[in-house]
This record gives structure tokens, sequence and C-alpha cells, in this order.
């Protein structure tokens, strides 16, 4: 109060700014909801005088002298009043930020985990209703690095953040999932990393404390933890915030590369979804229908025209849904196949449409159910319980004229003519056309996987009528399948002659320097199968490769004929070269590969001459033989000097490192003794 009344005008200063920061912690530690703080904002607002002049000059002020009170701790940017009991408090505080500073790793995951929290709130748990049929349909979150093994079956949202990858690269896989997969992508950028970091420091350090040091029983410990609290919970807003800003801005891929646009989260997730919806259950539409529950009632209770219900009125057999059904069972099938084919991709019918088609089916007589211990199950009793366990047999073993009919069209379409009556003599070579069919539709990697064939195989197992209406019921299935087939091997037939080119090429580019970058692509499109992406993988890689070794080629060649010239150059001024004739000039040539005769051809014009002057001779092969140009040239004017001089010696010049004027002498010196003392024999030549 003293210094209040008589200090300095700085004392005095000081001495009210204290008051405030204690009436605010006060304040604040009992009514925390009001949100003020003891900030230098807040104080300065509060000691202000001449309204009009504002508190400019006191923000700037305050600051130093609050900082050297030694009555004050300062908390981030808020004061608080300075007690035993806090400085305890603050001394944790501080000692766990400073561990937290130094295990990352923590943070990390607390960052992850905030960030997966943050997903849920912001996309509810995600339940679509497909169709008339309101089928239920999940949505299921990944945050892992790897997609689960069956990501093609459901609808995945791959979420991934800025932290861990960047926005290219989730655009990328979005692009190489190829069209149409279910997956989604979602990119939450990398936003104020820095100030989060700091803020999941704060809000941990300060939990940490409150751990620690417990409740206590002071009126000054608790207010000490009051503040404590109030740390934590401003640094729990301040990254609420932080993760708002960054959720704003994230994007959402479709497979494929398409992006979904924007400005709220759920909603361009559940717009993603929908679209993934038609992709993994492209044939929904066949047995969308609300009446398919009422079709099991009363095919149960024995009405023929249970189908009516959803505007059927035909023969059970020709209904889209149960035709289909006939197919897959083929010659039988347990009930629990049944629902799992037709619940799952490509079709995700509703079970009532499976029980259904399946009753429908039996009150006609078309199938026949079998209990587990192998007695015919009748229609009435087979409740929904008794389905997935029962089987299902074709009942019927006659074919009838119609369906010869369509069963030899669809042999025809497959390339096989056959006469009435001899359509079962020509099923298997049809079912050998399909499997040779399939066979060419995939294959090794990058080609596509060869596709399932288990149905053939399943037809072929069956024997005489039943073969036939195998084929028969499935005969919508097994033309889409074979156009499918056809088109996947024609575009195969038509990309697999450039990616035998482009391995040939990556073997000649190896030894290159830039060779690893496309190896790594190359690797790539191995590994994901991608020979029928679009646009075309291969095609920019051959053309890359093609011009690298084309510019290696050519700087070889440049260089082997200009070493060529020098080394003639030195031929022409040998006088022993000289006094040769031609034949003996010629011989020495030949036994070096030193004519014009001897030297590659190198083709530049396109990748088949590229390829061609490569097998013949490969890199490594050029670039020895032009890195030996000078010594075969040494070879050969030694030879010219043993021809006129048969007499001269072959002496070798020992070669060196030489780092100091003492170390050339001595080699000098050396070299010369050595000279000396074969000259006393006869002619020398230096090698």
């Amino acid at each position: 109060t003293m210094v209040w009344r008589k200090g300095t005008a700085d004392e005095q200063l000081l001495a009210r700014a204290c008051g405030l920061v204690f009436l605010i912690n006060k304040l604040a530690g009992s009514n925390n909801e009001i949100g003020i703080r003891a900030t230098i904002d807040t104080i300065s607002d509060l000691l202000v005088e001449n309204l009009p002049g504002g508190s400019g000059s006191l923000r700037g002020k305050l600051p130093g002298l609050l900082d050297k009170c030694e009555l004050l701790m300062r908390l981030g940017d808020e004061y608080r009043i300075q007690t035993e009991e806090s400085t305890a408090w603050n001394d944790e505080f501080l000692s766990q930020r400073s561990r937290l500073a130094n295990e990352m790793h923590r943070i990390e995951a607390e960052r992850d985990d905030r960030l997966r929290k943050k997903f849920g709130e912001m996309v509810k748990k995600l339940t679509l209703a497909q169709g008339n049929s309101k089928v239920t349909r999940d949505v299921h979150p990944v945050f892992d690095t790897q997609l689960p093994p069956d990501a093609d079956k459901r609808i995945c949202v791959w979420v991934r953040d800025g932290w861990s990858i960047d926005e290219n690269s989730v655009r990328a896989d979005a692009r190489q999932a190829g069209n149409p997969p279910p997956l989604i992508f979602v990119f939450i950028p990398k936003r104020s990393a820095d100030d989060l970091r700091h803020q999941l420091i704060e809000y941990k350090a300060a939990t940490a404390t409150l751990e620690r040091r417990g409740v206590p029983n002071n009126p000054e410990g608790v207010e000490a933890r009051a503040a404590m609290e109030t740390t934590r919970q401003t640094a729990e807003g301040r990254i609420r915030e932080l993760l708002d800003d960054a959720f704003a801005g994230a994007r959402v891929f479709q497979g494929g590369g398409s992006e979904i646009q924007g400005n709220d989260l759920q909603e361009m997730i559940t717009e993603a979804a929908g679209n993934s919806l038609q992709r993994l259950y492209p044939q929904f539409g066949v047995a969308d229908h609300t009446g398919w529950s009422k079709v099991y009632e009363k095919a149960r209770i024995g009405s023929p025209d249970a189908l009516k219900t959803v505007g059927f009125d035909g023969e059970p057999a020709q209904n889209p849904v149960c035709k289909a059904i006939l197919g897959f069972i083929a010659r039988e099938k347990k009930g629990a196949d049944i629902r799992n084919h037709f619940e799952s991709s490509p079709c995700g019918w509703s079970r009532d449409a499976v029980d259904g088609g399946l009753q429908a089916l039996l009150v006609s007589g078309a199938i026949r159910a079998i209990s587990e211990k192998g007695k015919p199950v009748d229609p009435k009793d087979l409740d929904r319980k008794s389905i997935g366990k029962a089987a299902f047999k074709v009942e019927s073993t006659t074919v009838t004229t119609a369906q010869r009919i369509q069963i030899r069209k669809l042999l025809q379409q497959g390339g096989i003519n056959a006469k009435p009556g001899e359509e079962l003599a020509a099923a298997p070579s049809f079912l050998q056309t399909l499997m040779d069919l399939a066979g060419q539709a995939g294959g090794d990697a990058p080609e596509p996987a060869k596709p399932d064939t288990s149905f053939i195989e399943e037809i072929r197992l069956t024997a005489g009528n039943e073969q036939l209406l195998a084929i028969y019921n499935r005969r919508d299935e097994i033309q889409q399948l074979t156009d499918q087939w056809r088109h996947l091997a024609e575009r195969i037939h038509k990309r697999r002659p450039n990616w035998v080119l482009l391995k040939k090429l990556m073997d000649h580019a190896a030894a290159l320097q830039d060779a690893d970058v496309i190896a790594a692509q190359v690797t790539t499109i191995e590994q994901q199968r991608q020979l029928l992406a679009e646009p075309d993988p291969v095609a920019p890689l051959v053309a890359s490769l093609t011009q690298m070794l084309r510019e290696e080629l050519k700087r070889l060649d440049q260089e082997y004929e200009k070493r060529h010239k020098e080394g003639l150059e030195r031929l022409r001024n040998d006088p022993n070269w000289q006094q040769l004739d031609e034949n003996q000039r010629y011989n020495l040539m030949s036994g070096e590969y030193l004519h014009e005769a001897s030297r590659p051809k190198v083709g530049l014009q396109n990748t088949s001459e590229v390829l061609a002057t490569l097998d013949k001779c490969p890199l490594s092969t050029l670039i020895d033989r032009v890195a030996a140009m000078s010594s075969r040239f040494d070879n050969v004017a030694a030879g010219a000097a043993e021809i006129v001089e048969p007499e001269a010696q072959l002496i070798s010049v020992p070669g060196g490192m030489f780092k100091t004027e003492d170390e050339i002498d001595a080699w000098t010196e050396a070299v010369r003794q050595k000279l000396k003392s074969a000259l006393k024999k006869g002619p020398v030549i230096i090698r």
C-alpha cells in the first residue's frame, strides 16, 4: 500500500499491476468459465486511465516491469502471484515440460490420438442406407500406414495427415488405386505444427503436474492447483482451435483421383461413400426392392405367385434374382455360401432378397433343400435360421428345347458350333475355351491377376443335363465375363510388348546414373500390377530410357571416334610406322581391332535401333573399348618398332603417384638407370 501511494511512477504502476494479477487470479480460480486471464493485454486494459489515449504505452512498458518482479511468475503468456506453494507447482510443471520436449514420440502419439478423435467428432459413425431396400452399409475409417487386405471388399476411408505424408503422395495413391475402387482418401494438412507441438507439451505437462501434486489441503495449494488447471484448459482450448484450422483444409479424394468438393468433411465423405457404394455393388439394382421380405413370407406358406410382390409375374426361374441364384448353385451350394456370395461385392443384395429368391425357387420346384443330416426339407419348415445350414440342389435335370437353343447360342459366341442334340458333347470344349480366355485375361505381374474361374470348375464337375443346365443358368454371367475377359486379353496383348521392351532397356541401363529413379517406377508398376493403368505408365518410361541410352551411346561413340583419330595421328608421326608397308600396317591394326570395320555400329534413330546396338555391344563392352583405345594404339606402335628393329627391347615404365619434387627426381633417376642398362643390350622401346 505504501509503495502504491509513495513509490516512483514505475513502482506505483507495478504495485497496481500486482494487485490486478492477484484479483484476476482469485476471480479466475473460482469462476474459470468467464475466461479472464492475467495477460499483458488484460492488465494493460484494466490499468488504463486515459481512455481516449488507449493502453498502447502500458503494453510496451509492463512486460519489463512484471518479468523482473519477484512476487510474480509467468506461465506462458499469463502472470500469477508467486507463493512457496505455487513455486513448487511451477517447478514441477517446468520439469515435466522439459522432459516432454525430449520425448517427442509421446507428443506425436498424443497428436495422432487427437487427430483420430477429432476426425471421429467431425465425422460421426457413418452408416448408409443403400437403395429403396435401405440395405445398411458401414463406412470404415483406416488410420494405419497400410490398407487392410479386404479394403477392396468394403468401403474404407483412409485418413492420413501432413505430419506423416504429403498431399501429392495421397493424391498419387488415389490415382494409382485405379478406377473404380470403393476406396476414399482423406488428407488432413499440416498447419501451425510448432504451435500445436508447444500446446500439446503444455497440456501434457500441466496434466502430469496435476496428477503428481494431487489435491492440496491449504489455500495456497488450492490456488496453485486452480492456476495449473487453467493452464491445462487454456492449452486444451488452443489445441482445439489449431485442429479446427487443420481440419478446415481437409481434402477428400475418390479412388481413381477425383476430388470431392465441399466445406463440410462429413458431407464430403458421405458423398464419396455414396459413389463408392455404386462402385462396390454395381449389381445391387437387380435386387433393390422393398418387397423381398414379403416374397419370403408368402413363399414359405406355399404361395406360387410370391414374386408378384416385387412386380414379377413369370416363372420364378426367369426372375433376375432367382436366375442368378440358380446359376450360382450350379450343382449344389450351402445356404451360407449363397448368402455370402450375393451379399458381397459385386451384388450386395439384402438378406431378404437372397432368402426370398431361394424360397420362391423352392416353392416352384426348381431347387430342393437338404438338411445337415442329409434329409429333404419342406419349404414350409425352412426358417431363416436353417437357410444358412441347409444345402440347395437344382431339382430338374430336363433341358427344354428353348434352353438348348440358348445354350447353342452361347457356345457359338465362344467359337464352338454345335448341332441340335450335340450340346453336351461340345460343352467340355466350350468350358476349356472359357478357361483359356480367362488365362489370357491376367497373368504374372504387372498384368492383372488371373480371373477367378472356380465356377467353371464347378460346372466341369457336373455331368449330363446337369452340366447343360448349369451353363444355361449362368449364361448371362458367362456372356458378361467372356466379353470382359476378351477386352482384358486384347489390352494385355497390346501392352505386353512394350513391357518386355522396357525390361530389356532396364537391363542395359542398370549402370546409368539416373536409372534408379526409373527402376523404382518399374518396380511399382510390377508390384501393383499396373500394366493396364490409364494413362499408360510404361510408354513414357520406354521413351525416357531410350533417350538416356541414346545419349550415352552417342557420347561413347563420339569418344571412340575422337580417341581413334588421336591414335591414327600418333601413328602418322611415328617413324617406325612410316617404314611399314600397307600389309604390315593392316595386320597390326587388325590384331588390335582398330580398323573401321571393327568399330561398333551405333544406331540411334529409335528404340529398336538402340536395343539392337546394345544387344550386339552392351554399354560395358563399349566403355571398355573406348578406355582401351590408347593402349591398343600403344601396342600397334610397339609392334611397328619390333618389325623395324627386331632386336629392340620392350621396357615398361612403372607408374606412381608423387607428392614432392624429391619423389619425382627419384622416379626419374630410377627410370633413367633402367633405360641405360637396357640400352646396352640393344634398341629400347618404352611401353
